[in-house]
């Protein structure tokens, strides 16, 4: 038998003008916040459903996690962050 602890496979899927998006724990990601400011950083949790979804980020270079709400996030802000290399 086999027992599921955790799935370690979070993911959401966003869409906006160019199509849909998925999102999974562990990428690295972008958004810009409601104050025109550049958030970006590695996913380590999604939590919530609908408008009321959190990101849990650690931003670059920062030791300590940060909580985003997805209704501070300018609209068509949330992505894929593609300059940052593994």
């Amino acid at each position: 038998m086999i027992i599921t602890v955790t799935n370690p496979f979070k993911s959401m899927y966003i869409e906006d003008a160019e199509g849909s998006l998925r999102i999974d724990e562990g990428m690295k990601i972008k958004f810009v916040a409601e104050t025109g400011e550049v958030i970006s950083g590695t996913l380590t949790k999604i939590s919530g459903k609908g408008e009321k979804t959190k990101l849990q980020i650690i931003p670059y270079g920062a030791q300590k996690e940060e909580i985003w709400a997805l209704t501070v996030m300018q609209e068509s802000s949330l992505g894929i962050d593609e300059d940052v290399c593994d």
